[in-house]
């Protein structure tokens, strides 16, 4: 139950009362879940969190207070999503004032807005101010506190980014002895691993160079300055870090925990950055005493020193542990670390008080006593047995996941994971065959994320390191598992060129809004349902169901059936010949690519999107091809490419030459031979491949038409998303833009934006789908309003 915790401080009644007489604590955040340790210990607690996830409903479920912005408002946005950000909210704003008593906000990490608003409100916040953290989290700050504390900091040296040069590069590999060195650029304070460069040679500084010219381009126009590098040996060993609270009796350390990093499987091995932390093992080492010693002792002199010069609760200390067990200090992290809350469920397990408490203590400014020897013995008594590592984006662009997915606990058997309960807490894990999932988990589909972002928390009780290095076939199984349950679909992320136009890609509205680009593009795609725009599939899907009728019969158009009539009669005139090749040979392929190739680069807006290697990918992958190819005289005139998918027959490419004297042309009988050949093999659906959701665009008008004549029904296609999509400027479409977006009701139609009448325009509609027609002026007008009057 909530607070009930507090029983077990009886041993230390001045902190029990210290707890009664705290304010309301309000934990702001992305998601509930990092903010829940408070949860445990004070009565008085509520949590203020932006997303809307499926962890927040278990949270919920054990007895705290979480107010989603989201929930309440699913079209709010916030960039970046952090405290101050949730505050500037009318929603957060509103609740807020809806506290009769004394309150104080508990975040992650301040921010100058996050203070600006306090500041203008009379509020106060559990954690230390701006100015403070960035001071420790300055690495060349932090390398000389280290020797004025009287450690040892790594061999290096901090020099102006300018002066890293192949010389100096060749320089410091003699002086350190080392030929691989560690680049850190000293003013960057945000995400494990940004700024951070492993090089063996002055060959990759080039790399370098454009991670500077990256990161000084997101601070342009902020105060901060990107000016300095630290310059150290790269030393073998285990990358770890410990957890502490510097407190009135002094600091408080946690064990030695293994750092997971630089992990493909989860998306944290990234070009221009190393050591970018993915997750911390508890159970893959219990560190020597005389390693744990030298820790705390690192921990112990920088955290006093902090703690004289204003700095008060928790920080992490990131470690390199050598084989031999020296210690290195690497730097500071003046916040709650990635190790919380897990490492404070840890401590609680073993009857421990954890740091949130003494931290949240330390700021409410109560009086509190404990015994400090006692405690800080209790977190290293009984080795911790756990581990944790955070799922990422893998990609380089923006992913997609077309699934929710359900938070909680899940099993490990031998057909891989499945759902066992909620949960939310390691305490909710039996053994070390099931996993915890959580941390602001997709409660609904949709969600998008930016390249390399993080997804949610995978936890169990137990190791996920090799001893050798990587991940135990286990846990990758597990992380796989939820990949594929994700269904995560790449999607377009930024500025891009096509065929004249200027789209933007963007996973939010409100970043959209405020691009910097933004005056020269044409059609904004926000990844999202958002207020104002087009709903849309990217991609559409064109499905027939089949009958056992004849397949004339199911033709809905007329005037085609009468053409494939015609056109047949004349194929044994000139001389053209239709077969199907059920297992496609590959110098057929290539004779009908030759072909593709020739017939789509003529074409002003198309692309050729496949090439010799395509049939043996395809073949490697056990996927049988076929295709039904028109030929005269041995030479290939025409054809469709198909296989099966999920038990439904498609065409996946087709070309045909023109051939003059045929009323419907060479590929309409194709096609007509293709759904002759899908029925006889006894299927029942049929597709037509799938389209970019543009038409008039990327694909000509007249292809919605020529689906729907001979029968197929447009939809959103398996592997796509829907994006919201916007037209800031119409003079790059003279004939109009033809998209299938959702109706009110969620159901496609399709939408037209063209100065043209229904009539005018002359096309067949899908059966059962209503067309509605909107004046370009008036689109386009609306849409800048919405976006230019903020630039």
């Amino acid at each position: 139950m909530v607070s009930s915790n507090l029983k077990s401080l009886k041993a230390y009644p001045s902190m029990a009362a210290a707890i009664r007489k705290s304010p309301l604590i309000v934990g702001l955040g992305p998601s509930a879940w990092p903010r829940v340790i408070t949860g445990f210990y004070f009565p008085k607690f509520k949590i203020v969190a932006y997303n809307d996830c499926h962890d927040n409903e278990i949270i919920r479920d054990f007895g705290m207070d979480v107010y989603s912005l989201k929930e309440k408002e699913p079209d709010l946005e916030i960039s970046p999503e952090t405290p101050g950000q949730i505050l500037q909210t009318d929603l957060a704003k509103k609740y807020l004032k809806g506290f009769k008593k004394d309150f104080i906000f508990l975040v992650y990490k301040s921010s100058h807005i996050l203070e600006k608003a306090c500041e203008e409100n009379g509020w106060r916040f559990i954690g230390n101010p701006k100015r403070l953290t960035e001071t420790f989290e300055n690495k060349k700050n932090f390398r000389e506190i280290v020797q004025k504390v009287g450690l040892e900091p790594i061999p290096g040296e901090n020099i102006a980014i300018e002066e890293m040069n192949v010389d100096k590069f060749v320089y410091f590999q003699r002086l350190f002895g080392k030929e691989k060195l560690v680049l850190q650029l000293a003013e960057v304070t945000s995400g494990g691993g940004n700024g951070t460069l492993f090089l063996d040679s002055p060959n990759g500084l080039p790399i370098f160079y454009d991670k500077v010219m990256e990161i000084r381009n997101n601070f342009e126009g902020k105060k901060k300055k990107i000016e300095t590098v630290n310059v150290t040996a790269y030393i073998e060993g285990i990358s770890s870090s410990i957890s502490c609270c510097a407190t009135q009796k002094g600091v408080l350390t946690g064990p030695i925990q293994t750092q997971i990093i630089d992990i493909k499987e989860v998306g944290t091995r990234m070009k221009g950055r190393s050591g970018n932390y993915a997750g911390s093992d508890w159970s893959f080492m219990h560190f020597t005493e005389n390693s744990q010693y030298q820790a705390d002792q690192i921990a112990q002199g920088v955290g006093e020193y902090m703690y004289k010069n204003g700095y008060k609760g928790i920080f992490g200390i990131d470690l390199l542990v050598e084989k031999s067990g020296k210690v290195w200090p690497v730097e500071c992290n003046p916040r709650d670390t990635d190790a919380f809350p897990v490492v404070s469920m840890l401590m609680m397990d073993t009857g421990s008080i954890p740091l949130e408490v003494f931290h949240n203590l330390e700021h409410i400014a109560v009086k509190y006593d404990f015994d400090f020897e006692k405690v800080n013995a209790g977190y290293k008594r009984t080795p911790f047995e756990a581990s944790q590592i955070i799922l990422h984006n893998r990609e380089d662009t923006a992913v997609v996941a077309r699934n929710a997915f359900q938070a909680g606990v899940y099993k490990l058997g031998k057909n891989g994971l499945t759902y066992a309960r909620p949960g939310f807490r390691l305490a909710d894990l039996s053994d070390k065959n099931e996993f915890l999932f959580t941390e602001n988990v997709p409660k609904y589909p949709g969600r998008a994320f930016v390249s390399h972002s993080r997804l949610f928390r995978m936890i169990r009780k137990g190791p996920m390191l090799l001893a050798g290095g990587g991940l135990r076939k286990e846990v990758k199984r597990a992380i796989e598992f939820v990949y594929r349950e994700l269904k995560l679909v790449e999607a377009a992320e930024g500025i891009s060129e096509d065929h004249g136009a200027n789209f933007l890609f963007s996973t939010k509205l409100l970043t959209a809004k405020t691009h910097k680009e933004l005056g020269v593009v044409d059609v904004v795609n926000v990844m999202s349902k958002t207020n104002n725009g087009f709903y849309r599939p990217a991609k559409i899907a064109w499905r027939k169901q089949l009958s056992g009728d004849h397949i004339l019969d199911q033709i809905p158009s007329k005037r085609t059936r009468k053409h494939i009539r015609s056109d047949e009669k004349k194929l044994k005139e000139f001389g053209i010949g239709i077969k199907v090749y059920e297992d496609l040979a590959p110098k057929l392929f290539e004779d009908w690519l030759d072909l593709y190739r020739k017939i789509i680069s003529e074409k002003s807006k198309a692309d050729i999107l496949i090439d010799k290697s395509w049939l043996r990918k395809k073949k490697t992958l056990g996927k049988k091809v076929g295709a039904i190819l028109a030929t005269k005289n041995g030479v290939v005139l025409g054809g469709n490419i198909f296989s099966e998918i999920g038990g439904i027959l498609g065409v996946g490419f087709g070309v045909a030459e023109r051939i003059s004297g045929l009323s419907g042309g060479l590929g309409l009988l194709l096609d007509f031979h293709f759904m002759k050949y899908a029925q006889k093999m006894g299927y029942k659906e049929i597709s037509f491949g799938q389209d970019t959701n543009f038409y008039g665009h990327d694909l000509s008008v007249g292809l919605i038409s020529y689906k729907a004549k001979l029968g197929f029904i447009p939809k959103a296609a398996n592997k796509t998303y829907f994006e919201t999509t916007y037209l800031l400027n119409y003079a790059k479409f003279p004939d109009g833009v033809f998209f299938f977006n959702q109706n009110p009701k969620g159901a496609l139609r399709l939408t037209a934006v063209t100065p043209k009448s229904e009539k005018d325009l002359g096309i067949y509609l899908p059966q059962g789908l209503q067309m509605e027609i909107l004046n370009p002026d008036e689109v386009v007008k609306n849409h800048r309003n919405l976006f230019l009057a903020e630039v």
